[in-house]
């Protein structure tokens, strides 16, 4: 949890002095080191910042969703804004100066007017992203 806290107040105080983010949830285990999660989130959208075996990752989810394949990462946040098919999902100078420039559209995209059409965009690149990245089957798009 320390990286994750010290990763949030050098890169991410936007979240909450800018963008009005409130720290919904957190989690710490001791497995692997002291993985851990962090959530922030306004009305519209979830930013969740992990840490797993050493790493930091971060993701968007729309709130009250539950469902673990509702979470999309960074990069695929970033290709759906920008086109930038970066693949990197990690907490990193580089991705939270994205989160940064382009966070009301971020919860644009996670609100209920325009989420399902979002969503179905987001899981076609996602399919994307693992058929490029470990030669899965690619979904049609709009699927």
């Amino acid at each position: 949890m320390d990286e994750l806290l010290q990763f949030l107040l050098q890169h991410g105080s936007f979240l909450y002095k800018e963008y009005g983010c409130k720290f919904i949830d957190s989690r710490v285990s001791k497995s692997f080191g002291g993985d851990a999660y962090l959530i922030l989130a306004t009305d519209k959208v979830r930013f969740r910042m992990v840490r797993d075996r050493a790493q930091l990752f971060g993701d968007f989810q729309k709130p009250g969703s539950t469902a673990e394949d509702e979470a999309f990462s960074i990069d695929i946040i970033r290709m759906h804004i920008t086109g930038e098919a970066d693949y990197n999902t990690s907490l990193n100078t580089k991705n939270a100066m994205f989160v940064k420039d382009h966070f009301r559209n971020i919860e644009n995209m996670f609100d209920s007017g325009s989420f399902l059409e979002t969503r179905k965009q987001l899981n076609y690149l996602k399919a994307e992203r693992a058929k490029k990245l470990f030669g899965k089957k690619s979904m049609k798009k709009g699927t």
